[in-house]
């Protein structure tokens, strides 16, 4: 989905959620079954969703995609919401101890992007399409990675280089921008990603390095 229309949907998503009182983490949860991930959409600098993803938030709230492209749409009311969120949201998510820390936990996009570049990354200059694809599920679903705070703040440079999509032939389209490494990523940096994710995700990717060497 175009900028346009995906700052126009998830304001109105994130608005909606707040109206329900289901933070970023609970998305994660109810998301969790067709392995996509929500959180971190709204901070993104350029805001952007993949339609699978609109449309699964969408359905979550029984309305189709457009619903939630117009500007002066309606919120949805708790109670006109799917029965299977309502009973959600009313019976099961207070038996959820903490579901913020566990998914920070699980899906801790920055660790995932730090490990990725330390032991499998091999170019120099890089874009978001060139590291999301390679990290585990669910991960590997979002369109992109907020350099900008957390452990990935001050990692990277933007190089003002950009690589094209030649399938996008409209000339407003810039491209993916390009970054490059400040130099090698401080090792407390490296220990703090570590201890946020499970290194037997990157098996699939061990195992191509092997075959490769």
């Amino acid at each position: 989905m175009d900028k346009y229309f995906s700052n126009i949907f998830i304001s109105n998503i994130k608005e909606l959620r707040v109206s329900l009182k289901i933070t970023e983490a609970v998305m994660d949860i109810l998301l969790e079954k067709y392995n996509l991930v929500y959180s971190g959409t709204e901070s993104q600098l350029n805001k952007t969703i993949s339609l699978d993803l609109a449309k699964r938030i969408s359905n979550l709230f029984g309305k189709d995609i457009e619903y939630f492209l117009d500007k002066d749409c309606v919120l949805v009311s708790k109670e006109a919401i799917p029965k299977e969120l309502q009973e959600f949201l009313n019976n099961q998510l207070p038996n959820l101890t903490s579901p913020k820390d566990s998914l920070n936990k699980k899906f801790s996009l920055a660790a995932y992007v730090i490990i990725y570049l330390k032991y499998f990354n091999s170019k120099k200059s890089f874009a978001n399409s060139d590291i999301l694809p390679h990290l585990p599920s669910p991960l590997n679903k979002l369109t992109s990675i907020d350099w900008t705070s957390g452990l990935l703040k001050g990692l990277v440079t933007n190089t003002k280089k950009y690589k094209k999509n030649p399938n996008i032939t409209d000339k407003r389209y810039h491209g993916e921008v390009f970054y490059t490494l400040n130099g090698p990523i401080p090792t407390e940096i490296i220990d703090k990603a570590l201890k946020k994710v499970d290194l037997a995700l990157f098996e699939p990717l061990i195992e191509k390095q092997k075959r490769n060497n």
